[in-house]
């Protein structure tokens, strides 16, 4: 899952400068620009991914090219980006002669001056390099560091794609303190008297637990927002700002990412298996419920805390809960997400298909967690305090 997209793109870049001319090339993709979201959220390295002689630990993001001039050549690199992040002196060995190598440093980031940021900063980065402990020159440019909340899905070079739509899954925190908030509100709810997932066996469980985390949060206050997310539409860099789960809760206010993250957040905590369906200009969650993955179930989070026709038939999962108006305002409009999440995938599931395009995915949250996507803790308070 950890990808380079230096592979899409490093062609259509050019080496940073240098007035002594080194006779090597660095590069930051894609076009210059850095995605702490990108950096900080990938756990390791997919190896068909890499270029070719790739040597090191870091994303490939920020990556040097060498041709090595011995058999076993030392080199030692650093790279510095002041204020926000550098590497380590990183020393590596190349071990065949006349070799294209790609170095790739692991980056060590200011992770509190990279939560400051509200819009791209203009910022300079160098690359120092020594060779069989000799001066090797240095390269110098400037790059424009991305918000953490930033978060680019689909960089396009030609003909040539790259897919980062996994990104969201950074985005779902089943770990933040916001979630223990929920948990708290939707067992005080009186749906429901504990989650226990797929415990039971029982599909009208898992209803009745997702139902409860939809009553909590409506009770909560919080409603949909159509306020437009993008902030890069192509046609090279696609990219969308997702808020973090405390921004979202203490706003009360979603829009549909927003609140897709939200409610798979509390999904994975509890055990149930989620997942995010992106579609032209909008997304949606979707979860299973059965513990083999053969029954999903999709939720349209636009309608969370709307005022809906009444449902004409309780169902299942719901008739042995007591019918107090809220209860039944908040099951009407979770029956009519449920009915509007089932009746947009039917449109689109054609098009779901894998082909990599910047319109169309599924992001399956434990699938990529395996691959190594982990949450972005956006670190703004404790882990209680969604309370």
């Amino acid at each position: 899952m950890r990808v380079s997209i230096l592979l899409l793109v490093a062609g259509a870049l050019p080496a940073l400068c240098a007035a002594d001319e080194p006779d090597w090339t660095a590069r930051v993709a894609p076009y210059n620009g850095i995605y702490p979201a990108l950096e900080l959220s990938q756990t390791r390295r997919n190896p068909t991914r890499t270029a070719e002689h790739a040597i090191g630990g870091g994303s490939g993001l920020i990556a040097v090219s060498v041709k090595s001039a011995r058999e076993d050549e030392h080199i030692a690199l650093t790279i510095d980006i002041p204020t926000f992040g550098h590497s380590d002196r990183f020393d590596a060995t190349l071990p065949r002669a006349n070799v294209d190598y790609e170095l790739q440093p692991s980056m060590d980031w200011n992770e509190p001056a990279l939560r400051s940021l509200t819009s791209p900063h203009a910022a300079r980065i160098e690359f120092s390099m020594r060779r069989d402990d000799q001066s090797a020159g240095t390269l110098a440019d400037s790059v424009t560091i991305h918000p953490l909340d930033e978060a680019l899905y689909f960089v396009r070079d030609g003909a040539d794609t790259v897919d980062l739509s996994w990104i969201f899954a950074a985005y779902v925190n089943e770990r933040d303190g916001v979630v223990d908030g929920v948990i708290d509100a939707a067992q005080a709810g009186g749906i429901i008297e504990h989650f226990d997932g797929y415990a039971s066996t029982d599909p009208d469980d898992v209803y009745r637990q997702v139902w409860a985390i939809w009553h909590a949060l409506s009770a909560r206050g919080i409603r949909y927002s159509n306020a437009d997310p993008a902030i890069e539409r192509g046609p090279k860099v696609f990219s969308q700002r997702v808020r973090f789960l405390r921004e979202t809760w203490n706003d009360r206010s979603a829009n549909c990412i927003d609140g897709s993250v939200l409610i798979a957040s509390v999904l994975q905590r509890i055990g149930i298996r989620s997942f995010l369906v992106l579609v032209p200009g909008h997304a949606f969650i979707g979860f299973y419920a059965d513990a083999d993955a053969q029954r999903a179930a999709y939720l349209e989070t636009t309608l969370l805390g709307a005022s809906v026709a009444r449902t004409q038939s309780v169902p299942g999962f719901a008739t042995a809960i007591s019918a107090t108006p809220q209860n039944r305002f908040d099951l009407d409009s979770f029956a009519a997400a449920l009915a509007a999440g089932r009746a947009r995938h039917a449109r689109v599931a054609g098009k779901l298909d894998g082909r990599h395009r910047p319109d169309y995915a599924v992001i399956d949250i434990g699938a990529a967690r395996a691959f190594g996507i982990q949450p972005i803790d956006d670190n703004g308070s404790d882990r209680r305090s969604g309370r």
